[in-house]
């Protein structure tokens, strides 16, 4: 649910083939129309009557499925890596006990791999630009703790290689509200992401005195950004002498599904690696949560691993 948008009745809007493919024109949109039954290897008993606005691989776009029944709360059982699906890496068992898979809408509509490509990164290579971002994300905190006069504890670190496409689906629930600070680098480097939570934004405007409704708060969740992107980046130069230099960043609120369509739709395709840093910083007893997104370009990430004293990724 945290990567759907909408549905919708599909026999009320026009459907149309677009060479192998079909789009659906939906209150605007022009949306790719993907069957789930048939994306699953699965015979879907009958045509579909629902559609589904969904969030997948960092763009929207349109399930076709046989009809809708509500939704319920669950916990998530993630699966060994052994036991995951081309679509599916998490299981719910509901009040029958019955397994039902989660499907991952990016996978399901080929945008991305589960457990896919390590784009001829060896191990020791992913793995020293796994610390880069750690140790960035490090310094950032130790900035906002200076930058609000309180401790700041990171209490949940992960940090993964990826592709843009999958970056975009588990950076957040791309449905979701969210503030972003998008600040590039200069000189082609790509670009850093702050992902705030709408909720997560307004608690730190807050402890700054003022708030996200503000433009005063806007101005500072801004400038917030361009500290935390900087404090991170300049980690990275102390670390390996590359250079990377933070341009001036913009703030955007929208549903996080929208900014990452606007902001990495003209930076690289899908497939371009990317490393995603997601924390969880508690400021005192507030809950600060946000995400941290380094895009790098290809040949940043080839300098950055000259500099670590490892050989180049080949093009």
């Amino acid at each position: 649910m945290d990567s759907v948008e909408q549905t919708f009745d599909i026999s009320a809007f026009p459907i149309r083939s677009l060479g192998a493919g079909r789009i659906v024109h939906f209150r605007g949109h022009t949306l790719e129309l993907h069957d789930v039954a048939g994306r699953l290897g699965l015979d879907a008993g009958g045509a579909a009557k629902a559609g589904v606005v969904v969030w997948a691989g960092g763009r929207r776009c349109a399930f076709a499925v046989e009809g809708l029944v509500g939704q319920s709360v669950f916990e998530r059982i993630d699966l060994p890596t052994l036991a995951h699906g081309r679509s599916c890496s998490g299981v719910v068992l509901d009040d029958h006990a019955e397994i039902i898979p989660i499907l991952e809408p990016g996978a399901v509509i080929g945008a991305w791999e589960i457990g896919g490509s390590s784009f001829g990164f060896s191990g020791m290579e992913e793995s020293a630009l796994l610390e880069v971002a750690n140790i960035g994300s490090s310094h950032a905190a130790t900035a906002l703790s200076n930058l609000l006069g309180r401790p700041v504890e990171i209490r949940h670190t992960e940090a993964m290689l990826t592709t843009i496409a999958e970056a975009a689906d588990r950076a957040g629930a791309p449905a979701s509200p969210s503030a972003v600070v998008d600040t590039p680098v200069a000189g082609d480097g790509g670009k850093v992401l702050l992902l705030f939570p709408e909720e997560g934004a307004d608690r730190l405007c807050r402890l700054l005195g003022s708030s996200i409704d503000q433009e005063l708060g806007r101005s500072t969740l801004r400038e917030v950004g361009n500290i935390l992107a900087s404090s991170y980046l300049n980690a990275v130069v102390e670390m390996t002498g590359v250079a990377l230099e933070p341009e001036p960043p913009e703030m955007t609120i929208d549903v996080l599904g929208s900014v990452f369509e606007r902001s990495l739709g003209n930076l690289a395709d899908v497939d371009t690696p990317t490393i995603l840093m997601r924390s969880l910083l508690v400021v005192d007893t507030e809950d600060a949560g946000f995400s941290f997104l380094f895009i790098p370009r290809l040949a940043a990430v080839r300098g950055l691993l000259e500099a670590l004293g490892l050989s180049p990724v080949e093009a």
